[in-house]
């Protein structure tokens, strides 16, 4: 192993998250960031929609905090959606000073609401004002990233490591004092921090049918779980309403065509939405979903049409250059076709327990953005609150660490909690503690077969429409690809590479049961969460959120690597 490098702060992740908090920390830190793919490849590079904010003349914080309220479906942290929506100005302008460029209306040629600036609003799904900022059309996450990462190569101080997963993190009686990483040679080396944050985004890719990009593998959570931090809220994932499914790939369709105009229609040729909403198309994104799964299950088809055929052809080639684009690609014309759409896994509402500042149950580790659960976004994220909760809590949590905020316990402030202590897999015919030390191998062909297998289980079983009795049987379907892995495993040889498949496969092994324990756990319907067999919201879990440790018979204290003892599983 490699000898050992010291900093002030080590990120995990470069989406807008990372980039934030290692743009916003005192200049004369030293900061290593961490990338598993190259610099620049990220969930925040492919947001279509925008950020929301409170900019325009009928609009205010207050009205943002009621619609994200009424998204979040009974199960958000009220004082953190406060503060998401007060600081939302504050940070668009921070994003404005580093060179990004929203766009802004053109003189006797924008229809659209503008700030008193000129910067134009758009109007996305079950916001009750226009408070979309977007740019390019609809490049707006990519024209953020542009931004951060041109401040960035002004910052001397953060050395970047591209390509280079992390594997596990260093935990101690003091808690978290740094991680392990592969080189690109698949070499483990160890990086010491004062600070470590996990910023490395989201699970679309424990399923089958994703918006994310392939990385999205649920890294920062299995990373956190296993160093014996508590999660919650993994039960809420939310599914987008419309993606793009042709030619055997799957291409997000923004929210904001349904706020400009564009209907929903069966192969019957009905505009349906107003059957199930009385938003129709601009309703919560969940119920858009079932909606759309609905119709597709009465019809026999896999999928239903999005239409933009009665709104201005060059208009919406102007709003959505990037959609017309892939649209053009796959032979289709956004503005005089029925574009084939269908939902498919987004964003993960849970994630890393923090506090308002950042702070996870385990000293000196943090996270923000997708992978945290600040409970800003309860049972169902309102749309364009994600650029949005990266970048607020990314400042705060980069204010935290010099000592310039003050002090706030962790945890969720403004929730009730139920707190479930479980080991992920039983012990039972395992020849390996689980999960398995960073050191061990294995190959690389059983690695990637076992992640299709998971992510068709986990579509068939723990999408839209789950019940007792499928989440019982993916349980025990995850238990036997965990334990084909395991058998597989085998020590490391001195200099033999680890395998980023090999990685990954762990880390989606472990994210997703803990997605299934948690919906096992919630016997009801709520938000994205959508039980068949509790197909109501209960009263009694209002505002309750469910927390997830681990079951450790002790906990083991090391500089390396803290590994979960076994323990009997949570059914």
């Amino acid at each position: 192993m490699a000898s050992c490098q010291r900093f002030d702060v080590a990120i995990v992740g470069a989406g807008i998250a990372g980039l934030t908090v290692a743009l916003s920390l005192p200049p004369d830190w030293r900061v290593a960031l961490f990338t598993k793919g190259r610099l620049g490849e990220s969930n925040t590079r492919y947001a279509q929609g925008g950020l929301a904010a409170a900019l325009g003349p009928d609009d205010s914080p207050e009205l943002h905090y009621a619609d994200t309220l009424a998204a979040g479906a009974g199960l958000c942290d009220p004082e953190a959606v406060r503060v998401l929506v007060e600081e939302a100005p504050a940070a668009v302008r921070w994003l404005i000073e580093l060179g990004v460029r929203f766009d802004r209306a053109v003189p006797g040629e924008s229809t659209e609401a503008t700030t008193a600036d000129g910067l134009l609003l758009g109007q996305e799904a079950a916001h009750c004002r226009r408070r979309i900022l977007h740019a390019g059309g609809d490049a707006t996450g990519a024209e953020i990233e542009r931004a951060l990462l041109a401040a960035l190569k002004a910052r001397s101080q953060i050395t970047i490591y591209a390509d280079t997963p992390v594997c596990a993190l260093l935990v101690d009686e003091a808690g978290c004092s740094g991680l392990q990483a592969l080189d690109r040679q698949g070499q483990p080396f160890v990086v010491e921090a004062r600070h470590t944050v996990l910023a490395c985004g989201g699970t679309g890719s424990l399923w089958a049918y994703t918006s994310n990009p392939a990385g999205a593998t649920a890294d920062g959570l299995a990373l956190a779980w296993r160093a014996g931090a508590a999660l919650a809220d993994l039960e809420f994932v939310q599914f987008h309403p419309t993606v793009l499914k042709v030619n055997g790939a799957t291409h997000l369709i923004s929210e904001a065509v349904r706020g400009e105009g564009a209907y929903l229609r069966n192969h019957a040729g009905e505009r349906f939405m107003p059957r199930y909403h009385p938003l129709a198309e601009l309703a919560p994104r969940d119920v858009v979903a079932r909606a759309i799964l609905s119709e597709m299950l009465t019809e026999g088809v896999d999928c239903q049409y999005l239409d933009l055929t009665h709104l201005p052809d060059e208009r919406m080639y102007a709003r959505f250059p990037t959609i017309a684009s892939l649209c053009r690609r796959h032979g289709l014309d956004l503005a005089h076709d029925l574009l084939p759409v269908a939902p498919a896994a987004h964003y993960c509402m849970g994630g890393i327990q923090v506090d308002l500042q950042g702070r996870s149950s385990i000293p000196h580790l943090y996270a923000v953005g997708e992978v945290a659960c600040t409970g800003v976004h309860g049972a169902n994220r309102l749309a364009s609150n994600s650029l949005l909760e990266g970048l607020v809590f990314g400042r705060r949590l980069a204010a935290l660490l010099p000592g310039e905020a003050p002090e706030q316990a962790s945890g969720a402030s403004g929730r009730r909690q139920r707190e479930l202590r479980l080991s992920l897999f039983s012990a039972q015919d395992q020849a390996y503690p689980w999960p398995l030390p960073p050191a061990w191998v294995g190959p690389e062909e059983l690695a990637r077969a076992l992640q299709r297998e998971l992510r068709d289980l986990m579509w068939r079983s723990v999408s839209l429409c789950r019940d007792e009795d499928g989440l019982r049987s993916a349980w025990q379907t995850l238990q036997r690809l965990q334990a084909r892995f395991v058998e597989a495993a085998r020590p490391r040889a001195p200099h033999e590479p680890v395998g980023r498949g090999w990685l990954e496969t762990a880390n989606m092994l472990d994210s997703a049961a803990l997605v299934v324990q948690a919906a096992l756990a919630r016997r009801e319907s709520r938000g994205s969460h959508w039980r068949s067999d509790y197909p109501q919201p209960d009263p009694s879990l209002s505002g309750v959120s469910l927390v997830l440790r681990p079951a450790l018979e002790s906990v083991e204290v090391t500089s390396r690597p803290a590994l979960q003892h076994k323990g009997r599983p949570y059914v």
